[in-house]
């Protein structure tokens, strides 16, 4: 899958390449596998956050994935997603005018001009669009959801098809705590191309950091803080993403998870 970034790289947090890991589009070395030692974490950070289980019964999750830097919001954008069925809502602003998409993730086609674009339709300030304004509202859309769900729910998708885990021993970051580290790599067609991923787990085995190393970047990126972890429906999510300078972050709203999808939150609007 396809990831967009004319519209997310604008926080400097966000992680831009050809795809988001686990959902299509990276590479690992061919010798990568995922061992005991690592294994055994991913076991824990899954207990950590709620167990396998109780994920695997969440059907409905949605939140608002909101990102500031230097104390101005610069993304601000509404997801709701039935898991078991694909079906997605996106509602975000451009230049003060509401955007509205309905699609599903289980239905994208290769585009003639625009790469991966999903079944859908769109509305712009309250009116739908067609043709080539649909299809590239509906590009940006699903880049969105790439991205944002990513940064969400990540520590959940370790054990996902072709996600190669191995344990790298303890690293010592900026809070002078020492944690175990834990490397993600990806198999072709998973991410862009090279792409890795580094967790930090604290003594309990909830990830509390990540770091990524981008195909393209010459450096790893910095390490960014996963806080404020409560609980949601049957789950632990992370309300907030922290840049280690301070400056910038990531923090989620309205973060609702469940077993059952509220009616109508994926009808089209009303004329």
């Amino acid at each position: 899958m396809q990831r967009l970034c004319a519209m997310l790289a604008v926080s400097g947090l966000i992680a831009c390449g050809d795809g988001a890991p686990g959902d299509g589009g990276g590479t690992a070395a061919a010798a990568a596998t995922t061992d005991d030692a690592a294994a055994m974490h991913a076991e824990r950070l899954a207990e950590s956050l709620g167990g396998r289980e109780a994920w695997d019964r969440t059907r409905y999750l949605s939140f608002r994935w909101i990102v500031e830097r230097d104390g101005e919001i610069v993304a601000n954008r509404e997801h709701s997603w039935d898991r078991y069925d694909g079906r997605y809502r996106v509602a975000y602003a451009v230049d003060g005018t509401p955007h509205l998409l309905l699609f599903n993730v289980n239905e994208v086609e290769p585009h003639p001009e625009l790469e991966k674009v999903p079944a859908g339709r769109v509305w712009v300030g309250g009116e739908e669009v067609a043709g080539a304004a649909r299809d590239s509202a509906l590009r940006r859309g699903y880049g969105a959801f790439i991205n944002d769900t990513y940064w969400a729910i990540m520590p959940f998708k370790w054990d996902d098809p072709g996600v190669h885990l191995a344990y790298e021993g303890t690293r010592t970051l900026s809070d002078g705590k020492a944690y175990e580290v834990v490397h993600l790599s990806f198999d072709q067609g998973l991410g862009t191309t090279e792409d890795r991923y580094w967790g930090f787990l604290d003594e309990s085995g909830r990830m509390m950091a990540w770091q990524y190393h981008l195909g393209r970047a010459e450096a790893p990126g910095e390490v960014i803080w996963w806080s404020d972890w409560q609980p949601v429906g049957d789950i632990q999510f992370a309300m907030t993403r922290l840049l280690d300078g301070g400056n910038r972050f990531i923090y989620f709203e309205d973060v609702a998870a469940g077993e059952t999808v509220p009616d109508g939150r994926f009808d089209p609007p009303t004329p």
